[in-house]
């Protein structure tokens, strides 16, 4: 990908969307492109940090494991979203495991280079706090709801989230969502079976809240929604 290439995706990403013209010539040379298959680990939970990552194609798993193997989903990440950015404030090892959803073409900027990038640049530091915010709000959301909410309660909250972040709104009101995630993602996701998932589905689809047309999911009652994740 050429440089001028580079600066218009990186434009067209929320964390360096307020660059200039030439702050975004000072970024583009920092910037690594790797090319990945599917699942494919691209860094550990506590390895040390080497860089921090774009997704500029596909979609990434972040996740945690468990003493005794167990995987639980904290994201799934797509076009310009961030991450492995943790580590560059805190100077740890990354927090989480990452890995390739799908073939998946990521951006990467070594961890030194981006710390001094931030110096240069404060303001590309409040954008990538304000990241971090939400992502601490998202991880304190799930906490409460695997604490606190029974699996068909987590799916039905997935549904409406996914709906925020990606639905299309028909003109009869209704909300489309193109559910890319297996049974088995969504199933990690919520912190449940895939059988459980596939059985909560059919149950909001028989209830008319929403309905499955392979991975096109129409929400067609978001209040009873709402209700069915409380």
């Amino acid at each position: 990908m050429t440089q001028a290439e580079k600066i218009r995706y990186l434009a067209s990403t929320p964390i360096f969307s307020g660059l200039d013209d030439e702050e975004l010539k000072q970024l583009a040379p920092l910037v690594i492109e790797r090319q990945l298959k599917r699942n494919t680990a691209i860094f550990h939970e506590n390895y040390p940090a080497a860089a921090f990552y774009l997704v500029k194609r596909g979609r990434m798993k972040i996740y945690k494991m468990s003493r005794d193997g167990r995987e639980q989903v904290l994201a799934i990440l797509g076009e310009g979203q961030i991450f492995g950015d943790v580590p560059v404030f805190d100077g740890g090892p990354y927090p989480a495991g990452a890995t390739t959803v799908d073939d998946a073409e990521i951006y990467l900027i070594p961890s030194n280079d981006f710390r001094q990038l931030l110096r240069r640049h404060p303001e590309i530091a409040l954008k990538v706090i304000k990241v971090l915010g939400q992502r601490l709000r998202q991880a304190m959301e799930l906490v409460r709801d695997l604490s606190f909410k029974q699996a068909p309660h987590r799916l039905a909250g997935l549904l409406l989230k996914l709906a925020r972040e990606s639905g299309s709104e028909t003109a009869d009101g209704t909300v489309e969502v193109d559910l890319s995630m297996s049974r088995q993602e969504i199933a990690e996701v919520v912190g449940t079976s895939r059988e459980t998932v596939t059985r909560e589905l059919k149950k909001l689809e028989r209830a008319g809240i929403i309905r499955i047309d392979r991975r096109l999911v129409t929400i067609l009652d978001r209040e009873r929604l709402r209700s069915w994740a409380h």
